[in-house]
């Protein structure tokens, strides 16, 4: 059964009905959760679920709140903290309303993978039962049938018996063989790869991994997926240079939880093997993976991260550290439905730990975790000395420990209500424990105060935390308030300019900017004069972009528009679809760029548009000569060039040929770019294997299409291959060539 089908049919019947925006977030979901743009997902499933319920349509409401739950509990391991929402959703989707939907046996996989998050272990026989009971319901004609296989699977995993879980999948297999779906074998390979890496059978994993990657999935997640365990794999084998070419930077994984647990398996592996050093670094990552795994609501996975870190803290002489996670772990472990190996685990580090803690100390006086073991034996001799608690907290806080800070300064400002230094302080660790409860409490106390200069305190905590939550009409209210007082002047203007700057609202950033350099001139330079870039670039407004540049001592002659030739750097998009893509550029000036590279063809083309961008780096790598190339996003196009482009598909006909066409392309004002790698390959009706051609050719918005396409006919007359552009030659008007072409595309399988 094609469960999608009511979905590509309802599109049409949408756009007609002027609901286009409901159908392109329909699309858009979908993409944001599984390439891990989970912000993107949590600002437009709200607007999506609106829309569909204004409508009247609750097959759509329960996609919507689906795809939703999909990014929170599959990606972002929330537990608790979505498993009503899981509950309700499944309820939802099996009542009348919504009779029929074939979304509906999506939402029992949502409830089944919630309570895997909350605590795997002790919801496996619940979670194998309720997959057991959908399978019953289904076939392995429905694209259900591998995830609910995936979801049994991985409760028989969790239940200690990945081999039971091998066996039930290679049942799926031939099911799925039997049936004519052999090709959607490659959704049970992530399972698959995990219970072989458990049962100790390496190379099997490789293989399977490098199945996946070849023939599986190829959206974001699924990409970074693969790449942690490739390193899982060669960190086992002593390849250590190998896991760490393919273990993803931890910023690119640290907004999607899901992948922190075999993240962390890769990391203690490296570690045991030596290539990767125990360090401060180390302990610090593990602890932001288990602090927001404890916010999602989830407890055997934190649990099993804490007992690692611990493990490794005791390992590099940080017995202080080691205790915190034990600590953790405790309280944890109360929460666990069932106590499984829970037991065992706590008794270990609480043996390695004494260990530890008897041992002789060594000296590390630039150690940020021996610092905080000092202020730990001081604070028993002097409890409530408010300079030590202030190292105490900076300490916990520098590791980040951010809930353990808070917990140590609200008792100290529970006891000191006058201490503002502290209160200060127990902002940023609620702040950076994203703990919004106690946030808001913190700045309703200081705002129901008598006095002046804790009622202005209470203002700037509300207008923070108020902007954290994208709230912005609620926090500029506070911070027009605080604008009026002298010495709030220029920061509540900047941060009112911060709040513009997430809604785009470039003229209210570049007007608030601007008052604050004629209120205070002498002000150093800082983010404010990049953001006023950004803001006059799309204004028009080249005098102020000057202006900044030249306090950051960039030196930009002439007057005008900024067009120049800088450097080579890397822009990342967002296509209509939602979809990300990280293309080639050259930088014309300090937030602008024009982008090199075709584009996604199935959406509309950006090669040569000239757009603005966040000069705040995402990452970079060494071009061939060493040389940094950034990469940044984009913020918007300041102009598009509107090219139109075209995929050329079929057998490789040799460097020289190539050459030629690129060069024919380029004399119709084209570009002509080669997709395809060394290990493209292309089979021939009589079954000969033979190198592959794939690649892409993008033309001006005034370009003779017609005139192209012969262009190309002509340079390809004398291969001995065929080279297909079906697209170009229906775009060119050309329909004879273009279903000869598609019919050769059949031939060779293109």
């Amino acid at each position: 059964m094609d469960i999608w089908q009511w979905v590509h049919d309802i599109d049409p019947e949408l756009r007609r009905g002027g609901q286009q925006q409901l159908a392109d977030l329909i699309r858009r979901l979908p993409a944001a959760t599984v390439d891990d743009h989970h912000d993107r997902v949590d600002a437009l499933a709200p607007e999506a679920l609106a829309l569909a319920r204004a409508a009247g349509l609750p097959w759509v409401e329960v996609f919507v709140r689906h795809w939703h739950l999909q990014s929170r509990v599959l990606h972002r391991c929330q537990g608790d903290m979505a498993l009503g929402e899981a509950v309700a959703l499944v309820d939802f989707a099996h009542s009348e309303a919504a009779r029929g939907c074939p979304q509906a046996v999506c939402t029992v996989q949502d409830l089944a993978a919630c309570y895997s998050q909350v605590d795997g272990p002790g919801w496996a026989p619940e979670r194998a039962s309720v997959a057991r009971e959908t399978l019953m319901r289904i076939d392995p004609s429905w694209p259900c049938f591998t995830c609910i296989s995936c979801e049994l699977a991985g409760a028989l995993r969790e239940q200690g018996d990945p081999q039971a879980s091998i066996d039930f999948l290679d049942v799926q297999l031939k099911q799925l063989v039997g049936v004519g779906q052999g090709r959607e074998r490659t959704s049970l390979l992530p399972e698959r790869i995990s219970c072989l890496i458990e049962l100790g059978r390496i190379d099997d994993a490789l293989a399977a991994c490098q199945d996946a990657i070849a023939n599986g999935r190829r959206d974001e997640s699924q990409r970074r997926a693969r790449q942690i365990d490739l390193a899982r794999i060669y960190a086992r084998l002593g390849r250590g240079d190998d896991a760490l070419r393919h273990l993803p930077v931890p910023e690119d994984i640290l907004p999607t939880p899901s992948h922190y647990d075999p993240y962390v398996d890769a990391l203690v592996h490296l570690v045991r093997i030596g290539a990767r050093a125990n360090d401060v670094e180390v302990g610090r990552l593990l602890q932001r993976f288990i602090a927001r795994l404890q916010r999602n609501g989830s407890h055997r996975l934190p649990f099993v991260i804490a007992a690692a870190a611990a493990d490794l803290a005791v390992q590099r002489g940080s017995p202080a550290v080691a205790a915190l996670h034990l600590a953790t772990m405790e309280r944890l472990a109360a929460r666990l439905r069932r106590p499984g190996d829970a037991p065992e685990r706590l008794a270990r580090v609480r043996l390695s730990l004494e260990t530890a803690l008897a041992a002789p100390r060594q000296a590390r006086p630039d150690d940020p975790e021996e610092r905080l073991r000092d202020c730990i034996e001081a604070s028993i001799v002097h409890p409530d000395d408010p300079e030590l608690v202030h190292r105490h907290a900076v300490a916990l806080l520098g590791l980040d420990f951010a809930r353990e800070a808070a917990d140590l300064l609200e008792r100290h400002v529970d006891a000191h209500p006058d201490d503002d230094d502290t209160v200060t302080l127990l902002e940023i660790a609620y702040r950076n424990a994203d703990d919004d409860d106690r946030h808001r409490a913190l700045g309703e106390r200081l705002l129901a105060s008598a006095e002046p200069a804790k009622q202005r305190h209470g203002r700037w905590v509300a207008a923070r935390r108020l902007a954290r939550a994208r709230d912005w009409d609620a926090s500029n209210r506070h911070l027009e308030h605080l604008a009026g007082e002298p010495g709030d002047a220029v920061p509540a203007r900047l941060a009112r300019a911060s709040n513009a700057r997430a809604q785009a609202d470039w003229p209210t950033v570049l007007r608030l900017i601007d008052e604050v350099l004629q209120l205070q001139p002498d002000l150093g330079t800082g983010a404010h004069d990049w953001d006023r870039m950004v803001a006059a670039t799309f204004l028009g407004a080249w005098d102020r972009v000057r202006h900044s540049a030249a306090r950051l001592d960039m030196a930009l002659p002439g007057e005008g528009p900024i067009d120049e030739r800088w450097e080579l750097c890397r822009i990342r998009v967002e296509h209509p679809s939602g979809k990300m893509q990280e293309l080639y550029a050259t930088r014309t000036g300090p937030v602008t760029a024009r982008l090199l590279q075709i584009s996604r063809i199935d959406q509309p083309q950006r090669l040569f548009d000239h757009v603005v961008f966040d000069a705040r780096p995402l990452g970079s790598h060494q071009d061939d000569d060493g040389r940094p190339v950034y990469l940044y996003a984009e913020l918007g196009p300041l102009q598009r060039a509107g090219y139109r482009a075209f995929s050329v598909d079929g057998v490789h006909p040799g460097e020289a040929p190539i050459a030629a066409l690129r060069r024919v392309v380029q004399s119709l004002r084209g570009s002509f770019q080669v997709q395809s790698g060394d290990g493209y390959r292309v089979t021939s009706p009589a079954g000969d294997e033979k190198p592959g051609l794939y690649a892409f050719v993008a033309f001006a918005p005034d370009a003779d299409l017609r005139a192209a396409s012969d262009a190309l006919a002509t340079t390809v007359t004398d291969f001995v291959d065929p080279l297909v552009w079906p697209e170009l030659a229906e775009a060119a008007g050309d329909d004879s060539r273009a279903e000869q072409h598609r019919e050769l595309a059949r031939a060779w399988a293109l």
